[in-house]
């Protein structure tokens, strides 16, 4: 045996050799985004309640940021309502000056964003997977075509062709998650820093 036979032949058991974690973790794929999907349904439901009827014009035209009252400052959805939290704690403290309300509005906004990290992976990761899935059972049904045996060969290309059907749709949804969310991490950037603004105005103010 050559050089050359020996290293494709090497290939080829390495590749089945991942043929097992390629299927365990399309099933994570799976898990991940059903459970995606549902947190999304959840967190639909949560804004949908909590924004009802309410525009952040209007409530900061009702009186200061610094001096709320408790009543009104329930009336913010829960990321804003965090944010001022924070921002109220610092200020106590005097961490609002020097640009800690920068610092504030800048770790709020990653922190908003952290939320998208695991369906951006999956719509890079799923596909892949379903890819490799699809590969690999390819080269033991050519194997299984080459000794004649017709039977093993089918049972293959049906591993090979769910494993892509459950990649791309673990994917997709994925994708959808990401779309959704995306619109409202923006929505949320948006309002936490028009937020922010109005604090530093008020800052500003005490002041001079």
């Amino acid at each position: 045996m050559n050089l050359q036979s020996t290293l494709e032949n090497g290939l080829f058991a390495l590749s089945q050799l991942l043929r097992l974690p390629v299927v365990a973790l399309l099933w994570v794929c799976v898990l991940v985004a059903l459970f995606l999907v549902g947190g999304c349904v959840v967190e639909w439901v949560a804004r949908r309640r909590e924004r009802q009827g309410f525009d952040l014009d209007a409530w900061l035209r009702a009186g200061n940021v610094l001096d709320l009252d408790e009543a009104r400052g329930g009336l913010l959805p829960a990321e804003l309502k965090s944010m001022l939290d924070d921002a109220l704690a610092l200020h106590s403290n005097g961490g609002l000056a020097d640009g800690g309300l920068e610092h504030l509005v800048l770790e709020r906004d990653e922190r908003v964003r952290r939320s998208l990290f695991a369906s951006r992976l999956l719509v890079r990761v799923g596909p892949s997977l379903g890819l490799l899935g699809t590969l690999i059972p390819m080269g033991t049904a050519l194997a299984s075509l080459t000794a004649g045996n017709l039977e093993a060969m089918a049972g293959q290309m049906v591993v090979a062709f769910t494993t892509t059907i459950v990649g791309l749709g673990a994917g997709t949804l994925a994708f959808v998650v990401q779309l959704v969310r995306h619109a409202w991490v923006n929505e949320t950037i948006r309002e936490q820093r028009f937020l922010a603004e109005r604090i530093g105005a008020e800052l500003d103010s005490q002041d001079s």
